[in-house]
């Protein structure tokens, strides 16, 4: 089959070698296979993972990649602090949240870190931008990393936080409280009277 045949058939950007098969039903899986191969070779397309595969002109964000590599998820920590310019490293792998386990993911555009949570706490992002909230976004971070923080200025200043006149404070007490973690309780109480002093 030639490239240009299967870019008309494939419809989407990302696909599994399974709706492969099914577009080159006339091939031969073994053919299609070594097709495949070549098409990777001359950079055609490109495998996100094992039976994952793109046309790289094609992906428009990594936010697409993200979503087919490993779903249902959602961005968060520190790609979506950085995002709502609370810190202002720049974040290399793009970190989000998954009820299915944690995993890494090292593909061509990029690292992707899914993190684990329960089902229950599987919320608080938009679902059109699978983006979260900054409040979630700063809950999920003290979450996973609450080993990593202490509940003293000097930390916050060393963080860089910045940009906290725009969370509300209220909404993620309420949130904590129903997770009913205390050190993230005191994180985030010592957080706002950091914003305050700012």
């Amino acid at each position: 089959m030639k490239l240009r045949d299967f870019q008309k058939k494939m419809k989407k950007t990302i696909f599994t070698w399974e709706e492969a098969c099914r577009v080159a039903w006339q091939t031969s899986s073994q053919v299609l296979r070594l097709e495949l191969f070549n098409w990777r070779k001359k950079g055609d397309i490109q495998m996100l993972k094992r039976g994952l595969y793109c046309f790289p002109d094609r992906v428009t964000s990594k936010i697409e990649v993200a979503q087919h590599l490993y779903s249902p998820c959602y961005i968060s920590l520190d790609w979506a602090l950085h995002y709502y310019e609370l810190l202002p490293d720049v974040v290399f792998s793009m970190t989000l949240v998954s009820p299915r386990g944690s995993r890494k993911f090292r593909t061509p555009f990029g690292e992707f870190i899914y993190h684990k949570v329960k089902p229950d706490f599987f919320w608080g992002y938009d679902p059109s931008t699978l983006m979260a909230t900054p409040e979630k976004a700063i809950l999920d971070y003290f979450y996973f990393k609450s080993a990593h923080c202490f509940p003293k200025q000097d930390f916050w200043i060393e963080m860089r936080w910045q940009n906290l006149e725009l969370i509300n404070f209220r909404k993620i007490k309420e949130w904590a409280k129903k997770l009913g973690i205390q050190k993230i309780i005191k994180l985030i109480g010592s957080l706002e009277d950091h914003a305050k002093i700012k």
